[in-house]
């Protein structure tokens, strides 16, 4: 039965692009980051196109702490000193940059790895000063998701951290989950999938295996989910208005998470979907 699943999604898959966003602790754990690029070996050698967006995560705050610096944060994002962008430099560019790397060259794969988002693929707004502090942290305004699709159409992988450069040349930290959402939002990838170190949504101590749009609000609401995970759901609920058909909260630390998530009846974490694409969705399982 799974072997069925797998060639019929890999079929109506095949030319679609992912968009996959995953937090520093998964890349710095040496058997979640070599499964993770394992796993996306196997979606473009099965001819889906695969954007990976990166962030640092645990690994900034604790570079940041070891500089005398207090990491700074409001609603789960992350506030950015001009002290702060340097040591995030280092640590998401440069040694990040480097793990992925390394794992992305020992699978043999081809593609590109960045060091920074390119400055053609989207326009940056700087965040507004807190408490009179100038910030280095932004958000994309506009993304030219042209010349992406047209990337896409010769290369089947990219990968390339949350940071990115102004119109000036300042180079600013994106949240990550911020910068996935309006890449994948704008280029109308087929799946959106956030990588974290949750199973996925949890009601009442129990995984929820999908999620319909329509309910995100009542959940939210009813305190049912908080914290990060809210601010997630709100960011997959932006995604699949702007035409994201399906979009998957996993775990990043089970091995073979996203193969097991694409290409089996059940996955194991939680899909986000508006009611339609609930419907095919519940056919397609049939």
């Amino acid at each position: 039965m799974i072997k069925k699943f797998k060639t019929y999604y890999r079929k109506i898959f095949k030319g679609e692009i992912f968009v996959i966003k995953v937090g520093g602790r998964v890349i710095t754990d040496e058997k979640a980051r070599k499964s993770l690029i394992t796993n996306i070996d196997e979606l473009v050698k099965d001819g889906i196109r695969v954007l990976l967006i990166y962030g640092g995560g645990e690994a900034i705050d604790e570079a940041l702490k070891k500089e005398g610096l207090n990491p700074k944060k409001v609603n789960g994002r992350r506030i950015t000193s001009e002290k702060d962008i340097k040591v995030i430099k280092r640590v998401v560019a440069a040694d990040i940059g480097m793990l992925i790397s390394e794992t992305i060259a020992a699978q043999k794969m081809s593609g590109y790895s960045f060091g920074n988002l390119p400055t053609r693929w989207a326009t940056l707004k700087r965040r507004p000063k807190k408490d009179g502090m100038p910030r280095f942290d932004g958000a994309p305004e506009t993304v030219n998701a042209k010349l992406i699709r047209d990337v896409f159409q010769e290369i089947p992988f990219v990968c390339c951290p949350s940071l990115g450069q102004l119109s000036d040349g300042t180079t600013v930290n994106i949240n990550a989950d911020t910068l996935a959402v309006a890449l994948a939002s704008n280029i109308k990838a087929a799946k959106l999938i956030l990588l974290t170190d949750v199973d996925g949504v949890m009601i009442d101590g129990k995984l929820r295996s999908v999620v319909r749009r329509s309910e995100i609000s009542e959940l939210i609401k009813s305190g049912a989910v908080t914290g990060g995970m809210q601010v997630k759901l709100e960011s997959c609920s932006d995604a699949l208005l702007a035409g994201v058909k399906r979009v998957h909260i996993i775990n990043g630390f089970t091995k073979d998470a996203i193969k097991t998530e694409v290409y089996t009846k059940t996955g194991l974490g939680t899909m986000i979907v508006r009611k339609a694409e609930k419907r095919k969705y519940e056919k397609e399982t049939k």
